[in-house]
């Protein structure tokens, strides 16, 4: 029996990590087409100060976020709600959605957050391309909210 090269296997962990993500994407851009975005009840908002009639729609509790003015990233857990994406580590760092000018996926685990202000955020998590789905949905519900 000849033995995986490890950078192989390695190649082969990923390219199945982002397959998956990428059918998440898929099924919950179908699953948008024709109901709402998620509630996530209790979903140990501790640090999260909820504002009226705000709903977290997806928290992902192991996430890195750089902020490009920033010394290194933070660890911390990312919540994505119908007003805001907050990720909440040592410090709080909060962005409305309607400040979100562009998301984009890099590599594996990669999210890019272009704010209307010209700042930028990279944020690492567990399934970048099913948050970005969720994310851009989450933004367009916040537009017609305040149009």
């Amino acid at each position: 029996m000849t033995a995986v090269p490890a950078a192989l296997r390695d190649a082969q962990q990923v390219t199945a990590r982002v397959s998956a993500d990428e059918a998440a994407a898929d099924a919950e851009r179908a699953r948008l087409a024709t109901e709402p975005l998620p509630r996530v009840a209790d979903a140990g908002q501790a640090r999260l100060q909820l504002r009226d009639g705000e709903i977290v729609h997806a928290v992902r509790p192991i996430a890195l976020l750089e902020d490009r003015g920033g010394d290194v990233p933070q660890g911390g857990t990312l919540y994505l709600t119908s007003q805001r994406l907050v990720h909440a580590g040592q410090t709080v760092r909060e962005v409305e959605l309607t400040d979100i000018a562009e998301i984009a996926v890099a590599l594996e685990r990669l999210l890019l957050v272009d704010l209307a202000d010209g700042a930028d955020l990279a944020i690492e998590v567990d399934q970048p391309r099913l948050l970005r789905v969720q994310l851009a949905a989450a933004r367009v519900a916040a537009r017609g909210h305040t149009a």
